[in-house]
């Protein structure tokens, strides 16, 4: 796979692609944020931190739920088309009330 300088990426339009996918997954999704930056072998990378209505967190949902927002976020935003690595971490409302993660509210 290609290695895109961190230049060449449009995150303007990797931002318009999240959000067009985050309003296709509602009310599933209460909210997807991004990062831009390397991964831990130094590979350009999408960090996608995706929160979830609680319930669309319920354990025998989950899995479910998970796969068709990574699904819907790869065809929106087609990271793999720009030599980005993609990750996903996911948080349900309730947990991240608890929680009070700053990096979560972003």
């Amino acid at each position: 796979m290609p290695t895109v300088p961190t230049g060449w990426v449009d995150q303007e339009k990797i931002r318009t692609s999240v959000r067009k996918a985050q309003r296709a997954l509602e009310p599933d999704v209460v909210r997807i944020m991004f990062s831009y930056a390397r991964d831990s072998e130094g590979e350009n990378s999408l960090f996608f931190r995706v929160l979830l209505s609680d319930s669309a967190s319920v354990p025998a949902k989950l899995r479910q739920t998970t796969q068709k927002i990574m699904q819907k976020v790869a065809q929106e935003v087609k990271a793999h088309e720009l030599g980005l690595h993609v990750y996903f971490n996911f948080r349900s409302k309730s947990e991240q009330l608890m929680l009070k993660d700053p990096f979560w509210e972003r």
